[in-house]
């Protein structure tokens, strides 16, 4: 009975060594194969996530023995997240934020594989299969970019000028009207260059066209090109949203009273404004969000270091976060605003987004908890933002005695320039525009 129970014992801890050191090995090739796939997906990741999915089953289907297209992955372009099953092995792809979300497309990949394979002696003991997974993240290097498309963009109206007097705009880059872009009379026709103009006058590297997209059927506006050149026109194109998870981040300090809001210079200190807005004065760099304000004058303010519209301010920039609570007018007819701290190419690799605005100079969300009340440029307006201002919610009108400048990329619900006095609206192109976060990691395998 002794000698039966010792064979009985070494049997299955035969069992227990070969199978177990099967799984183990067959484990560890498995997590070699997922950080390969990781890898070289997340650093194909861009404003989109199929072709990261695409290049991760590539390198998953060279080791295990698959080709793709496989299943739903059918192309570079339709590779969805999901749980693929190939040859014995069972692959799960997603996608998730790294930077609490704020942009709207992932950063981060997730390979998860799965391994059925037949036993060898554990099926003695009841087990015919043997089973090992294994599971790896990676993450882009560097900062998130989320590239600007529009100069200028109203995403649920037109972007007109009503005629009369000598009102006019210019604007310099590409341009989205859901409705008609332009003037309802001729000698007020929105100016546009053929080719994507900086803000400085020059070409865009590479003369890109300049275009208009419209939301819906043919443009019944009236605009030119400055320099006679075409401008091709691209109807029934969807709104852009790509902004809607880009939030800047403010400091956790909250004010409730001016005082306590400035420092001993009197330099308003960015955090949550909980009731009011700053107003006149000079901004610190960071980033604003006002809370619970019914009076959104912003009156005579300028940042406290103020580079010249279009330009980088690093050290300076101010990011204007509004929302849902906000029910007051944003008047910006006197405001001098910088919100640009990195104009930086993507393969520089110094410090960026310092002033954490993400190029943005205002900031109001779309959907339940976005700003949705009304701006304000009244006339003899002396208005010169410079960054990206994002206001899906709101109605944009200006007085046609107004004269404000926008240095970057403006997107409202709707934009009129009332007619009637002798403004001139100009919205000027910054080449290369990105909305752009920080950089907590350096890129390759988190664990």
């Amino acid at each position: 009975m002794i000698v039966v129970a010792i064979i009985v014992a070494l049997t299955v801890l035969g069992v227990m060594v070969f199978d177990a050191g099967l799984a183990m090995s067959d484990r560890r090739n498995l997590q070699a194969y997922a950080d390969a796939s990781a890898l070289a997906g997340a650093r194909s990741y861009g404003p989109g996530v199929n072709k990261a999915h695409w290049v991760a089953m590539q390198y998953l289907g060279n080791s295990l023995g698959f080709t793709v297209p496989t299943g739903a992955c059918s192309s570079v372009s339709a590779c969805p997240a999901g749980t693929y099953s190939v040859t014995g092995y069972t692959i799960t792809l997603s996608d998730s934020w790294r930077v609490n979300g704020i942009f709207n497309y992932p950063s981060v990949l997730d390979v998860v594989i799965s391994h059925t394979q037949p036993s060898i002696l554990a099926r003695m003991l009841g087990f015919s299969t043997l089973k090992a997974a294994a599971s790896a993240r990676a993450t882009i290097p560097g900062p998130q970019f989320n590239g600007a498309a529009y100069a200028v963009a109203a995403v649920a109206g037109d972007a007109l000028i009503n005629g009369g007097g000598a009102a006019f705009q210019t604007v310099t880059g590409p341009v989205y009207a859901y409705n008609s872009f332009g003037a309802n009379d001729v000698p007020h026709s929105t100016g546009v260059p053929s080719i994507q103009t900086n803000y400085d006058g020059t070409n865009c590297p590479n003369n890109p066209q300049n275009f208009l997209d419209n939301g819906g059927g043919s443009n019944s506006l009236n605009y030119h090109t400055t320099d006679g050149g075409p401008m091709p026109v691209t109807p029934n194109v969807p709104p852009p949203r790509n902004y809607d998870n880009a939030s800047p981040v403010a400091p956790n300090v909250t004010y409730v009273t001016a005082a306590q809001a400035k420092d001993a210079f009197g330099h308003w200190m960015p955090g949550i404004y909980n009731g009011f807005a700053p107003s006149g004065g000079t901004m610190n760099g960071g980033v604003y969000k006002i809370i619970n304000a019914t009076n959104l004058n912003l009156g005579s303010i300028t940042n406290t270091i103020h580079t010249p519209s279009g330009t980088s301010d690093p050290t300076g920039a101010v990011a204007i976060v509004l929302d849902s609570s906000d029910t007051g007018t944003l008047d910006i007819t006197s405001a001098v605003l910088n919100g640009l701290d990195d104009l930086n190419p993507p393969g520089y690799t110094g410090p960026r987004d310092q002033m954490g605005t993400h190029n943005f100079v205002i900031f109001g969300g779309n959907g339940a908890g976005a700003f949705s009340g009304t701006v304000a440029v009244g006339p003899g307006a002396t208005t010169d933002m410079s960054g990206i201002i994002y206001m899906p919610k709101v109605a944009y009108r200006s007085n046609g005695n107004s004269s404000p400048q926008f240095t970057g990329s403006l997107t409202v619900a709707t934009m009129t320039v009332n007619g009637g006095g002798n403004g001139a609206q100009v919205f000027k192109w910054v080449c290369g525009l990105n909305a752009v976060a920080g950089q907590p990691y350096e890129g390759g395998l988190v664990r």
